[in-house]
C-alpha cells in the first residue's frame, strides 16, 4: 500500500505507512528501502544514507538499494560514487537494462566516454526500447568525435520516437559538424517545427545556410532569432554578416548598428559597419566607424584594411598605402592585408613592391581565391603570361566575379586533339576580353573538331564573321557539345608567352557592305577622320581610374585637318554641355551604332580611333585599325608596363600616365602626336625603330 502511494505521487501517506511498518518490524527490507527513497526525495540525505546502511547491514546484495544509492549520489554530483554503486547493482542484476543505462549516465558525467558507450550498448542490447539510452549513446559518441556513429544513434532514436525532445536538434548539429549542410537544413526545420520560438535553433539554421552561401535565407533566421532574443548582440551581428554577403549593404548597416548598440566594444562589428557604409557610399561615416574601432583596438588589422580601401575610393593613394601597411604591421600573418597592400601599391605606381606584397599574400593564404586572382594580374602585368594565366583561373572561385559566369557539366578541354568532338568556348568576363581572346579560335580549329562559341549578345553579329564556328548568344539554347573551356583559358592551353602571342591582325572583319555605307556617310574629305571614346561603363569597378569627361578630352583633339566622331554609346549627363559647345567639330555617331557589327564597320571607315580602355579599343585592334589607347598608369594587366605598344595588337599605340591619376600629360602627348600626323610628320602606326622593351 505504501508503494502504491509512492508510485501515485502521494509521498506523505507512503512515509506514514513505512513508519508504521518499521515500528512493527524494524528490519523489514522493502520498508527500509522505500523509506530511504522517500528521505532522498525530501532532501534528507543523511536520513536516507542511514536507512540504506540498515538495508546493506541486513542484505549486502540488495541490488535496488545500490541503485537508490547511485541515484542519490548522482543528485549530489558525486558521480564517481554513483558509478561504483551502479557497478555493484549491475553485477547483482546483469540483465537489468535500466541499471546499465544508469551506469552509462554516471560514466558520461565523469567524461569516461568509452566506458559509458559500452554501458549504453549493453543496456540497448538488453532492451532496444530504452529511448534515453539511445540518446545518451549518441551523446557519448559525439563527445568522442565519432559523429557518423552518433548520427546513426540519433536516427535510431528518431525511428522509435520522431518527436523525442531535442533529437532533431542534436541530429542537425551532428550533420552540420560533418559539413553535411544539405541534410542538416531539414533536420533543423524538423526541430523548429516543434520549437518555432527557439532563438538558438534559428541561429544554428542560419549558420548552416550561411555556410551554404544562402545568405538571404540565413538572414531570415538570424532576423527571427533577433526578434525572439532582442538583447542578443550575436544575432544582430550575424544578421549583419548575412546581409553584407547577400549584397544588401544598407540593411546590413542597420543590423550592425543594432549590434554595436548592444555590444559597443565589438571592434569586428564596427569594422564591418565601416565596410557596409563604404558600399552604400557613406565614406565619411565609414571612416568614423573605422576610427572608432581602432580607438578601441589600435591593432585591429581588418579596420586598418577597411580604412585603406576607403582612402583608395577617395583617391587618397598615399593614405591607403599607409593604412594597409599598418594592417600588416598589426598582423604580419594577415594575408588579406598584403593582398590589399598590393592593390594600393599598384595604384600608387610601385609595381615591383605590389608584386612582392602579392607573392606574400599568396604564400600566407594559398587557397584564397581573390588573392590568387589578383596575383594573376600582377604576374601578367609583369609579362609572366604562363604563370599569370594559370593563376587567373582562380577568378571562377571568387563569388563576386563568378556569380554570372556560365557553368557546364561536361569535361573541360585540356588541349588534346579534339578528334571530331565539339568544343564549347565561352566568354566568362567582359566584351573586351571576348574580343581579345577570340584570336585563338583559328588555333583551336586545327585540333580536328567543331567549335561552338558562346558570347555576349551584343557581339554575336560581329563574330559571325568567324568561318566554321557556330556563334550563339549567352542565354540562348546551345547545340550539343562534348567539351568546354572559357575563352580566357586558351592562352594557358597554348602555353602563350610574350613572344608567342597570336598577333596576326585583323582576326575580325567588318561587313564590307556596311563599311562601304559608312564611308559614304563619313565622306571622303581630306580631313583625318578620328573616332573618340572617352569613357567606359560607369558600373565598372575601376571606372574612376580609366574614364574621362568629354570636356577633358575632346577640346584638346579639335584641330585643323581633323574631324572628330563620337563613338561614345552612352554619353554621361555632364558631357552634354561640352558636346554642345563643340558643335560640328564632333559628330555623334552613337545613335547609328546598333551593335558591335555596326561599330566595327564605322571603325573600319575611320582613319583612327582614340579611346580610353574600353571594348572599342579591343575592337579596333582586332580589326587591325590604327587605335590609340589612353591608359591609367598601371590598371589593366594586358597593357603590361612601361610600353608604348602592345604585343596583343600591332596597330595599337598606348598613351599611358607617367604617374597615377595624371591625365594631363597623356592628353597633351596624344594631341601633339595627332597634330604631327596631320602635318605629315609621322604615320598612324608605331615607327619600326621605336624602343618597346
Amino acid at each position: 500500500e505504501a508503494a502504491d502511494h509512492y508510485n501515485a505521487g502521494r509521498a506523505g501517506p507512503a512515509r506514514v505507512l513505512c513508519g508504521d511498518i518499521l515500528e512493527a518490524a524494524p528490519d523489514h527490507l522493502p520498508a527500509l528501502h522505500l523509506s530511504a527513497i522517500l528521505a532522498f526525495a525530501d532532501g534528507r540525505m543523511a536520513d536516507g544514507a542511514g536507512l540504506l546502511a540498515r538495508v546493506f547491514a541486513r542484505d549486502p546484495h540488495h541490488a535496488p538499494a545500490y541503485v537508490t544509492l547511485g541515484d542519490a549520489l548522482a543528485v549530489k554530483g558525486e558521480h564517481g560514487g554513483a558509478a561504483d554503486a551502479f557497478v555493484r547493482a549491475a553485477a547483482l542484476r546483469p540483465h537489468d537494462a535500466a541499471i546499465h543505462s544508469k551506469l552509462g549516465s554516471a560514466l558520461l558525467e565523469l567524461a569516461r566516454f568509452t566506458e559509458a558507450e559500452a554501458a549504453y550498448r549493453h543496456a540497448l542490447a538488453l532492451d532496444p526500447a530504452l529511448l534515453r539510452a539511445h540518446w545518451n549513446l549518441a551523446l557519448a559518441l559525439t563527445r568522442q568525435g565519432r559523429l557518423a556513429e552518433a548520427e546513426t544513434a540519433y536516427q535510431a532514436l528518431l525511428a522509435r520516437d520522431p518527436s523525442y525532445p531535442g533529437a532533431w536538434r542534436a541530429l542537425a548539429h551532428v550533420l552540420a559538424d560533418q559539413a553535411r549542410y544539405d541534410e542538416a537544413v531539414p533536420a533543423y526545420l524538423h526541430a523548429l517545427a516543434a520549437q518555432p520560438a527557439d532563438a538558438g535553433l534559428h541561429l544554428a539554421l542560419g549558420d548552416v545556410l550561411y555556410k551554404q552561401r544562402a545568405y538571404a535565407d540565413a538572414a531570415i533566421h538570424y532576423r527571427r532569432a533577433g526578434e525572439l532574443a532582442p538583447g542578443d548582440a550575436n544575432a544582430a551581428r550575424l544578421l549583419g554578416h548575412a546581409l553584407h554577403e547577400a549584397g544588401r549593404a544598407a540593411e546590413a548597416v542597420e543590423a550592425y548598428r543594432r549590434a554595436a548598440m548592444l555590444e559597443p566594444t565589438d571592434v569586428v562589428v564596427l569594422s564591418n559597419l565601416a565596410a557596409c557604409l563604404y558600399r552604400t557610399g557613406h565614406l565619411d561615416a565609414a571612416i568614423a566607424a573605422c576610427e572608432h574601432a581602432l580607438a578601441l583596438q589600435p591593432d585591429h588589422a581588418p579596420a586598418h584594411i577597411n580604412l585603406g580601401i576607403i582612402h583608395e575610393m577617395r583617391g587618397e593613394i598615399d593614405e591607403a598605402v599607409a593604412a594597409h601597411r599598418r594592417a600588416i604591421a598589426a598582423d604580419p600573418t594577415y594575408a588579406k592585408g598584403y593582398a590589399n597592400l598590393a592593390v594600393a601599391l599598384r595604384n600608387a605606381g610601385d609595381i615591383d613592391a605590389a608584386l612582392a606584397a602579392s607573392h606574400t599574400a599568396v604564400a600566407l593564404a594559398p587557397d584564397n581565391a581573390l588573392a590568387r586572382y589578383n596575383h594573376a594580374h600582377f604576374l601578367l602585368m609583369c609579362g609572366d603570361l604562363v604563370n599569370g594565366f594559370a593563376e587567373h583561373r582562380w577568378g571562377r572561385d571568387c563569388p563576386d566575379l563568378s556569380a554570372g559566369m556560365p557553368r557546364f557539366d561536361v569535361p573541360e578541354w585540356q588541349g588534346e586533339p579534339l578528334d571530331g568532338r565539339t568544343l564549347l568556348l565561352f566568354a566568362e568576363y567582359g566584351i573586351g576580353d571576348a574580343l581579345q581572346f577570340v584570336r585563338y579560335v583559328d588555333r583551336v580549329e586545327t585540333m580536328g573538331g567543331s567549335i561552338v562559341l558562346q558570347v555576349q549578345p551584343a557581339i554575336v553579329p560581329l563574330l559571325r564573321c568567324l568561318e566554321g564556328v557556330t556563334v550563339t548568344a549567352r542565354g540562348e539554347p546551345l547545340p550539343p557539345f562534348d567539351l568546354q573551356l572559357p575563352l580566357m583559358d586558351l592562352p594557358r592551353i597554348f602555353g602563350t608567352t610574350l613572344e608567342t602571342i597570336p598577333a596576326d591582325v585583323p582576326y575580325l572583319a567588318a561587313d564590307l557592305i556596311k563599311v562601304a555605307a559608312w564611308r559614304n556617310v563619313l565622306g571622303r574629305a581630306p580631313r583625318l577622320k578620328v573616332g573618340v571614346v572617352w569613357a567606359g561603363n560607369p558600373r565598372h569597378k575601376a571606372d574612376r581610374q580609366r574614364s574621362l569627361a568629354a570636356q577633358a578630352v575632346l577640346p584638346r583633339l579639335v584641330m585643323p585637318g581633323v574631324q572628330l566622331y563620337s563613338l561614345q554609346k552612352e554619353p554621361r549627363p555632364d558631357d552634354a554641355p561640352a558636346l554642345a559647345d563643340l558643335g560640328n567639330d564632333v559628330i555623334d555617331l552613337a545613335p547609328l551604332l546598333r551593335d558591335f557589327a555596326e561599330t566595327a564597320a564605322a571603325v573600319a571607315a575611320l582613319d583612327l580611333v582614340i579611346s580610353v580602355d574600353t571594348s572599342v579599343a579591343h575592337l579596333a585592334g582586332a580589326l587591325g585599325r590604327p587605335v590609340w589607347v589612353l591608359l591609367p598608369y598601371a590598371l589593366d594587366w594586358r597593357w603590361l608596363r612601361d610600353r608604348a605598344d602592345t604585343p596583343w595588337y600591332p596597330t595599337m599605340r598606348l598613351f599611358r600616365q607617367e604617374r597615377p591619376m595624371a591625365w594631363d600629360g597623356v592628353l597633351a602627348r596624344a594631341a601633339a602626336e595627332l597634330a604631327r600626323v596631320v602635318a605629315g610628320e609621322c604615320g598612324l602606326l608605331l615607327p619600326e625603330t621605336m624602343d618597346v622593351r
